[in-house]
């Protein structure tokens, strides 16, 4: 069971699965069927980079928080889960994060989240 912990972006907050191996971030949230409010999963890298992503297996869309040192760097909004010719959808930064966050589409216009942002994720 992957750990959780509480991040904070904006005035938001999100409980998030972390995702920090090399096999939790390839299975991410492939297979999820129904991802609650307010709920996400944290991917968490050594270093920061241009990242690539997938929608793979994927059952629902997503909105993607690019994250770096504590700051919100880009944001993707209702990324399907399914592409129209049936092709796994891929994505990718514009800038290098360290962090990214996947949460339910809509999730970023609801909330109000915007480039700058500060991240704040619990020490637990």
């Amino acid at each position: 069971m992957p750990s959780r912990t509480n991040v904070k972006v904006g005035d938001a907050v999100v409980i998030a699965d972390i995702a920090d191996t090399v096999l939790s971030r390839t299975k991410g949230l492939s297979n999820v069927a129904i991802l609650p409010d307010a709920s996400g999963m944290l991917f968490v890298f050594k270093d920061k980079d241009i990242r690539s992503f997938w929608m793979k297996d994927m059952l629902i869309s997503l909105d993607v928080l690019w994250i770096a040192d504590g700051v919100v760097v880009g944001m993707q909004e209702n990324i399907p889960y399914k592409s129209d010719d049936e092709s796994v959808v891929r994505f990718k930064s514009e800038a290098p994060a360290d962090m990214v966050l996947e949460v339910n589409a809509g999730w970023i216009a609801k909330n109000g989240i915007k480039i700058g942002d500060l991240i704040v994720v619990d020490s637990n």
